[in-house]
């Protein structure tokens, strides 16, 4: 600022002069004081230039903010990265505001309640070098709970090894994200099959160019953010692969929206030894009931999407083997089909559901429940405002009905109602 208030200044004064017509004997000093004028305005803004490529140079190099970048994304929350890209970390937010309507036949014990569903923050990104990957996420509703802290070594994306607590990569509608259901809820075969989240080593990896994925894992069969010293369960393992046979990729498991006609395929299988009482954290094992043998589950699945129209379809059945003499292995499974139709592309869907769970009915065979099967219906619509999961409000009705071995039957109806932003 001072350097160019002097070339002002002497601008200025320089001016009258530059006007005046030469003149013989004293102006002649004059012509010499403007040319040392001159010469000094020129050094000045010698000096000028170096001094504005000097703080130039420093805002460049030296600057910390200047070499991390910060962007965002619609529905892919705030990014810092790193000029060199070896440190990015992503910050999301996920909430979800459910209303619920129960109302069991034949009974006056009708309910109505509201609850935060779900209140997620998830950071992920990566540490030292690209391919070095984490992922942690945090539910806030309730009293908080820890749901994954995975760390992922892609160097090579045929072999990529994994650790921490994660989904265990078996059934379909377990891998799809709560944020990404056609309908408000997962169905009565996830409620009783799931193995969901547990703390174990695995490796995936994508090959086809992407067109096949396998998953591989070994977990200590306790379930999330459980440590395992009691020594009631044996460690779990389960293997999934996946395959796309017609357009996307077989990277992630979802259930509509799509740009083109995609079809995608998958298998898995998993298995636990249950010891010293069985009660362990982890869903499946709960579920089954199963307190001293083995436990094998495995699931099929298939799904069609194009822009309008998806379909899928999966079935999940497993052997429940007890160590107790006389008691024979049973055999449980469920399946589900569930399809949606967009009546405006991208912005409202209705949706259905049929799910059934059927339990082993041999009276010497071990089952995890007193009844011969349970069946739902599930009829919704969804509106997404931001044209994807990311905003959308749904709404959808059940009906579900539970046949005991005695031939009693008990029904009862739901209607439920929820708010999801992602962002």
């Amino acid at each position: 600022m001072r350097i160019s208030a002097i070339l002002a200044v002497s601008l200025m004064t320089l001016l009258p002069f530059m006007s005046l017509p030469a003149q013989a004997g004293g102006d002649e000093s004059i012509r010499e004081q403007i040319e040392e004028l001159k010469k000094q305005i020129e050094r000045l803004e010698e000096q000028s230039q170096q001094m504005n490529m000097k703080m130039y140079e420093g805002k460049d190099t030296k600057a910390w903010y200047n070499k991390i970048k910060v962007k965002t994304k619609k529905g892919a929350g705030l990014t810092f990265q790193t000029a060199d890209s070896n440190y990015k970390l992503r910050m999301r937010l996920r909430s979800q505001f459910l209303a619920n309507y129960i109302n069991p036949d034949g009974e006056d014990n009708e309910s109505l309640g509201f609850r935060v569903r779900r209140l997620r923050v998830t950071w992920d990104g990566n540490a030292f070098a690209p391919w070095m990957k984490y992922k942690v996420q945090y539910d806030f509703s309730g009293g908080g709970e820890l749901k994954d802290m995975k760390l992922s070594f892609a160097k090579n994306r045929a072999f990529v090894p994994v650790a921490g607590q994660y989904k265990i990569a078996f059934n379909r509608e377990a891998l799809t994200s709560s944020s990404a259901l056609p309908l408000v809820g997962r169905s009565i075969i996830n409620d009783n099959f799931q193995y969901d989240r547990d703390i174990g080593v695995g490796v995936y990896g994508l090959l086809g160019g992407g067109m096949l994925r396998y998953d591989l894992g070994v977990f200590q069969g306790e379930g999330a953010n459980v440590k395992n010293d009691t020594g009631d369960t044996g460690m779990l393992w389960a293997a999934r692969i996946q395959a796309a046979l017609l357009g996307g990729k077989a990277k992630n498991v979802k259930e509509n929206f799509a740009k083109r006609p995609t079809i995608t395929i998958g298998a898995a299988v998993a298995g636990v030894d249950v010891e010293e009482g069985g009660d362990s954290g982890n869903k499946a094992i709960k579920n089954a009931g199963l307190e001293d043998g083995r436990m094998t589950s495995i699931t099929f699945d298939a799904n069609y999407r194009d822009p309008r129209f998806n379909l899928t379809g999966e079935y999940i059945g497993r052997w429940l083997n007890p160590d107790d003499a006389g008691v024979e292995t049973g055999y449980d499974y469920g399946f589900r089909v569930q399809g949606g139709f967009f009546l405006i592309p991208k912005k409202i869907e209705v949706a259905s559901r049929y799910a059934m769970v059927v339990y082993d009915n041999d009276p010497n065979a071990f089952k995890a429940e007193e009844l011969d099967n349970v069946w739902t219906f599930t009829q919704g619509l969804s509106y997404y405002l931001s044209g994807n999961h990311k905003w959308k409000v749904q709404i959808d009705y059940t009906f579900q009905r539970e046949e005991a071995l005695d031939g009693v039957e008990s029904d009862e109806s739901m209607v439920r109602a929820q708010v999801q932003a992602y962002f």
